[in-house]
């Protein structure tokens, strides 16, 4: 679950780039970012990571964050693609502290595929997602849906929002059950878990320092579903990610 934050991240900074870009009609930027995202899981540290900020899109293509996309249809309100992302999420033992965590297997990063909706107007923007597993890792499906609400304030951009993710059974045990073998092996808790709603709240911010840079940083806490923090693995109700950085618009 720890890079799942850090894909959040990155996805809410491309959405503050769009929606700033929008403001400013640029199409292209980069930049750098570091993020810090607490960790859910028993004995396992916080951790810092930097990450690039790319964003752009055209009448056919896009690219948020670590996802992109194509559009079926790109109309003024409404916007329906195909689009290509990951979750993030993963778990790496190694990284564990206690020895029993160290024991678990691995949960690897996956490709997600599927369709995303957008609908555009004067009272916000609402986005729904449904994607699969592709790679043959999780098996699992997610489906998010979100609401922001942009507000400007001269150089300043403000958008708060909410949302819920879904996941499959297939995707909640993937990463935060545990089986038999592992708990005969390590001693932590068998665990299977169902699937799971998981709401949100985020805010992010673009501030415009001149033409072509732009001071960019938000914050995201995701209060987990009882089947993700009733897992033996889990010891928090929650995750916090905060992220800042600056970005160059072409």
């Amino acid at each position: 679950m720890l890079k799942k934050q850090f894909v959040l991240a990155v996805s809410l900074a491309g959405a503050t780039l769009l929606f700033s870009q929008n403001l400013f009609a640029q199409p292209l930027s980069v930049g750098a970012a570091a993020l810090w995202s607490e960790s859910p899981y028993h004995n396992t540290n916080d951790r810092t990571v930097p990450f690039p900020l790319i964003d752009y899109q055209d009448e056919n293509v896009f690219f948020h964050g670590l996802e992109a996309g194509y559009y079926l249809y790109h109309g003024e309100a409404d916007q329906f693609s195909i689009i290509a992302n990951t979750t993030g999420q993963y778990f790496n033992p190694h990284r564990a502290h206690h020895s029993a965590m160290r024991g678990l297997d691995k949960r690897h990063l996956t490709m997600m595929m599927g369709g995303e909706w957008t609908h555009v107007a004067t009272w916000g923007v609402v986005k729904t997602a449904l994607t699969g597993d592709v790679l043959n890792e999780s098996n699992g499906l997610v489906w998010d849906t979100n609401y922001h609400y942009p507000l400007q304030f001269g150089a300043l951009s403000l958008i708060p929002g909410a949302g819920v993710t879904w996941q499959s059974a297939n995707q909640t045990d993937y990463y935060y059950g545990v089986s038999g073998k592992e708990s005969r092996r390590t001693g932590i808790d068998r665990y299977k878990a169902d699937d799971s709603w998981s709401p949100y709240v985020d805010i992010s911010a673009a501030y415009q320092l001149t033409q072509d840079w732009t001071v960019v940083a938000g914050v995201r806490y995701t209060h987990f579903d009882n089947e993700i923090k009733h897992s033996s693995m889990v010891d928090k109700s929650g995750q916090t990610a905060v992220w800042t950085g600056i970005n160059y618009q072409f």
